[in-house]
């Protein structure tokens, strides 16, 4: 076995435990990536339930369409090192209202 064989060998570990982390890395969402998913859920069905009734209705109808959005963008949150499951269930009906008035104003106010 020659120098760069033994090289190669002992690269060939780290290299798959790399390639391990980068791929969990891309298989799980960041929230940043939840939260824009949702944000588009809400958009997209507020737009088509807006053409068909009124937009307090269309509003209501996007949050709860987008609920596994939500979920998904909360459990994300939830399991951030700054904040707590208890954290996120505090805030959540706030958020919810954040959104409604969100989709309400048509996206001028403050960032969802």
């Amino acid at each position: 076995m020659t120098f760069r064989d033994l090289r190669r060998t002992a690269a060939a570990p780290a290299l798959l435990m790399l390639l391990a982390a980068s791929a969990a890395a891309q298989e799980a969402p960041s929230v940043a990536q939840r939260h824009a998913s949702w944000r588009a859920c809400l958009n997209r069905n507020f737009a088509l339930e807006v053409a068909l009734s009124s937009r307090v209705i269309a509003a209501d109808a996007a949050l709860r369409t987008c609920r596994p959005s939500e979920q998904a963008y909360l459990a994300a949150l939830a399991g951030s090192p700054l904040v707590d499951g208890d954290d996120v269930a505090r805030v959540r009906p706030a958020l919810l209202l954040r959104a409604r008035g969100w989709l309400l104003d048509g996206g001028r106010q403050r960032p969802l």
